[in-house]
């Protein structure tokens, strides 16, 4: 398990109001504006702002299986000082290899229920495997996402593992950010957390002010949605890094992958 990744709980951390419960089939409006005291308008099923993540894109598949997870605290958090867990509620096997252990009562930790919710996404998506792609460059991405990597990559990770590996793309304007999207954050304080972006909060002038987002934490008792704030006593605005997964595949960008099994 990383220690490069000082996961901590938000609320405890920087303040962020307790979630609402709720499935993912809530308007992503009314959530957010629910929330965070979002004064824009929620469209029914839409998010204020966001317009729908391009059809090449994970994103979908990401938000169905983030829905099929129970938000009652039956999946909870635990984040153990010591140990080699992976952080995932279930047991995770591709190509024949396990990539990581689940845990027996489904608890979870941040950057291991992301990689969980990528790997199923993957499989939904593909109906099984996706054809090309091995377990030696799923195991390395998980690496990425827990900063544990060879290439010494501490602060972007969920979003340098898709970029660098060819499994997805960088989201640089935070504009662009789409529901589905993975995002790491970093604070103030010096804490990060790793989660499925939402959605923005605006002020009343109608400036991105905080987000929303799922993950597991310990403010939820576990897997759900939690909102922060943006600013100097809470999220870094300099340092929300956003990844989008692709979905096919793009061979282009996956000719230029960094890592490459061995034998390739």
């Amino acid at each position: 398990m990383s220690r490069a990744h000082p996961e901590q709980d938000p609320q405890e951390r920087s303040g962020a109001r307790p979630t609402r419960r709720g499935l993912l089939a809530v308007p992503l409006g009314a959530l957010a504006a629910g929330l965070a005291g979002s004064s824009a308008a929620a469209g029914e099923g839409d998010a204020p702002g966001l317009a729908p993540a391009p059809a090449e894109s994970l994103n979908g598949h990401v938000l169905e299986v983030m829905s099929r997870y129970p938000l009652d605290g039956s999946y909870g958090y635990h984040w153990p000082k010591s140990g080699s867990w992976e952080g995932t509620t279930q047991t995770l096997r591709y190509g024949g290899h396990t990539l990581t252990q689940g845990d027996p009562r489904r608890r979870s930790y941040c950057c291991g229920l992301t990689f969980e919710v990528y790997v199923e996404a993957l499989r939904l998506a593909a109906g099984g495997e996706v054809k090309g792609l091995s377990w030696q460059e799923l195991h390395e991405l998980r690496l990425r996402f827990f900063g544990d990597s060879k290439q010494q990559e501490r602060r972007r990770l969920s979003q340098f593992g898709l970029e660098s590996l060819g499994l997805g793309r960088s989201v640089t304007r935070l504009e662009d950010a789409r529901a589905g999207d993975f995002l790491q954050l970093w604070r103030h304080s010096g804490s990060g957390h790793s989660a499925i972006f939402v959605n923005w909060t605006r002020d009343r002038a109608g400036e991105i002010s905080g987000l929303v987002y799922w993950s597991s934490q310990g403010s939820t008792a576990g897997i759900g949605y939690s909102a922060e704030k943006i600013g100097p006593q809470a999220v870094k605005v300099d340092e929300i890094y956003l990844g989008r997964a692709d979905w096919p595949l793009v061979p282009a960008r996956r000719s230029k992958r960094v890592f490459a099994p061995k034998g390739e």
